[in-house]
């Protein structure tokens, strides 16, 4: 067989698969369907042909790769393929590459298997989910990573109405990657409801719009050519993309390509078609039309022992495994220095000796973390710069996300979406571990509130079971340098870090990290006030030094807010917890977020707390008034608890 033929064959093979997956019970039996149909039919048709070609071309020319696919509801294409080439039964023995391994699939799609693309899928680094990163995330993956030869992205041409993937296209200009990023969009004109935009576009039009963003564009038009001569064209641009540092392939074809027209219903070109097609037509009729769809794109796949033909080894790729750095690091920074400076003497030397990255939306000068400016990315779109950071993480790598606090809010769902995908990892743990996610947030509390504060990112967060989170609120540069230390070399997981860049008291003098400490005890305290936050410690200290002379008050720092919460892994002991809070002792709790964080995370614990902290409607006043006015509140707050409590008496 020539390639086209090839080709065309383990097209309409895989596209006869993905029908099974969706529509029947076991392979070919038209007379046992699926009660539920899972997947996305016309999605899938022109996604086959993208990923038949793409295999062809990796395999042919001993490509490593790392295909990343961004368009929605790819699932029922991907494990179509995977399976087909070989890959899936590498992870799954129970997939195997025979009758029995097909009808194994066949029964789990849907069920065991999800229909949408996760860490279940083997090679699969984006799990997408919503829509607009996959460029951002590709590129990333790309910045440091020698061990992939190509990284084509594919591309939903309605994902490419999101406002990250149009700011995406502008990475070529901002980063030199090592290995090559092959953007293709799947241009078939079609939404899930409605046309993309991108199909107003005639190709020249299309040509001048991306050759605007430093592209060479190359377009592969399925619509007005034959399946022969369009792959035929598919091949002569992947081989052109060699001579381009910056190519970018279009693929223009009708939505469920190739479905052929049955009982006067017409599937190509369709929007119905894009979900299920057949899921308001009757049983009968149903049977028909999948016996038609079979009998087009069927191709012989087993010998006659049952066992995948040989043939389809020619669309296996290679996709190398890539293992996380371990990081050497150097907490011997000078106690003399700053808060800030300590941190930043502490950045610049992990990344320096593990070429590591920092990412940050313009804000690493006024964060006053300078000195690390040759290791940072920096770009004004933080949905973009999660993505990238995703994708560097995910080549083994070692990054830092850097911002204002305030403004993290932006990226709230990329990390619930991110969280999502380390918990599916960790039920199928079939790729190696990555790095952590660190997130070192400066928050001022109260200052520019209106414009610069915000602290609901890490409500977005906390809710959730902290198996793969931690938050840390450090009371000073040498604890947050002992944080950091601490989550070094944990994996998979997401950590934050809340931290003022003007701060300057210094609270730490043990070399241990403590997740909850005593600053200053009392044996028999009349009072106990508690900080979460290097503002809020500062605060308390000062309703310490007015409330000492005549009451015994005791103070606590909680650097791990979470551990409150008695289904956290780290959760405090009820001896703990009587141990620190003592019994019958108010509690006067100073917080840099919300109260009412604090609030659900006491709200197994039968304590008198009171919880001061951020509030919305903050005066506009300065921030010494507002710290003044603070001050007094938690000191009248503290007074009328201790003095309605009559076993409590003035001892001077």
């Amino acid at each position: 067989m020539n390639f086209q033929e090839q080709i065309k064959n383990y097209f309409y093979a895989v596209n006869s698969l993905s029908i099974n997956l969706m529509y029947i019970n076991e392979y070919l039996d038209l007379t046992n369907l699926k009660k539920y149909n899972p997947g996305h039919l016309g999605t899938s048709m022109n996604m086959n042909f993208i990923l038949a070609n793409l295999y062809y071309y990796l395999n042919k020319n001993s490509l490593k790769s790392q295909i990343i696919i961004g368009a929605g509801h790819a699932g029922l294409s991907l494990i179509s393929n995977l399976f087909l080439s070989g890959t899936l039964s590498k992870y799954y023995p129970k997939y195997s590459l025979d009758r029995k391994g097909v009808n194994n699939l066949i029964k789990d799609f849907g069920g065991i298997i999800r229909s949408e693309i996760n860490p279940q899928y083997p090679d699969t680094i984006y799990d997408g989910g919503e829509l607009g990163y996959s460029l951002a995330t590709a590129y990333g993956y790309a910045i440091s990573n020698s061990s992939v030869d190509i990284i084509p992205c594919i591309i939903g041409d309605g994902e490419c109405e999101t406002a990250t993937l149009l700011s995406s296209w502008q990475l070529n200009k901002l980063l030199t990657p090592q290995s090559k990023v092959l953007p293709i969009i799947n241009l078939n004109g079609l939404k899930m409801g409605s046309n993309s935009y991108l199909k107003n576009f005639n190709n020249e039009e299309l040509i001048n719009f991306f050759k605007i963003f430093g592209y060479e564009v190359f377009i592969v038009d399925a619509i007005n050519n034959n399946l022969e001569n369009s792959i035929n064209d598919f091949q002569k641009v992947l081989n052109l993309t060699n001579n381009y540092s910056n190519p970018l392939i279009i693929v223009k074809s009708l939505k469920g390509f190739t479905l052929p027209e049955c009982l006067n219903y017409t599937f190509e070109g369709n929007v119905f078609v894009h979900k299920n097609p057949l899921s308001s037509i009757d049983n009968l009729s149903k049977i028909t039309i999948i016996k038609q769809f079979l009998e087009k794109y069927y191709v012989d796949i087993f010998d006659k022992y049952d066992n995948l033909l040989p043939f389809f080894q020619n669309f296996q790729i290679e996709c190398p495994k890539i293992f996380s750095k371990s990081i050497k690091s150097n907490s011997n920074i000078n106690d003399n220095l700053s808060n800030i400076e300590q941190l930043e003497d502490y950045l610049n030397s992990i990344l320096k000796n593990n070429d590591g990255k920092i990412f940050s939306p313009d804000e690493l000068f006024s964060n006053m973390l300078g000195k690390n400016s040759l290791y940072t990315i920096e770009l004004l779109n933080e949905n973009v710069l999660q993505g990238l950071y995703q994708g560097f993480i995910k080549s083994g790598n070692i990054g830092y996300f850097i911002s204002y606090e305030g403004f993290m809010p932006i990226i709230d769902s990329m990390i619930a979406q991110y969280y999502k995908y380390l918990y599916q990892k960790k039920l199928f743990p079939i790729s190696p571990p990555n790095n952590c996610l660190n997130y070192i947030l400066t928050s001022t509390y109260s200052e520019n509130t209106y414009s610069h504060q915000n602290p609901s990112f890490v409500n977005s967060i906390i809710d959730k079971d902290d198996l793969f989170y931690n938050i840390f609120y450090p009371k000073d540069g040498k604890s947050l340098i002992q944080c950091l230390e601490y989550t070094k070399d944990f994996k998979d997981m997401i950590n934050v870090y809340i931290t003022s860049k003007r701060h300057t008291k210094k609270y730490q003098s043990s070399n241990e990290y403590k997740r909850i400490e005593v600053i200053i005890d009392s044996e028999l305290p009349d009072i106990i006030l508690c900080a979460t936050g290097d503002y809020m410690l500062d605060l308390m200290m000062e309703v310490y030094n007015r409330l000492k002379d005549n009451y015994h008050v005791k103070i606590l720092y909680i650097t791990e807010p979470k551990i409150l919460d008695n289904k956290s892994k780290n959760s405090l002991s009820d001896d703990e917890i009587n141990f620190y809070f003592n019994s019958n002792i108010p509690v006067i709790y100073g917080f840099m977020g919300y109260p009412s964080t604090i609030k659900s995370l006491l709200y197994n614990i039968n304590k008198d707390v009171s919880i001061f902290g951020y509030d919305e409607k903050i005066t506009l006043n300065s921030n010494v008034t507002l710290n003044n006015d603070l001050i007094n509140d938690i000191l009248n707050v503290s007074k009328d608890k201790i003095n309605k409590d009559q076993n409590k008496v003035l001892r001077r």
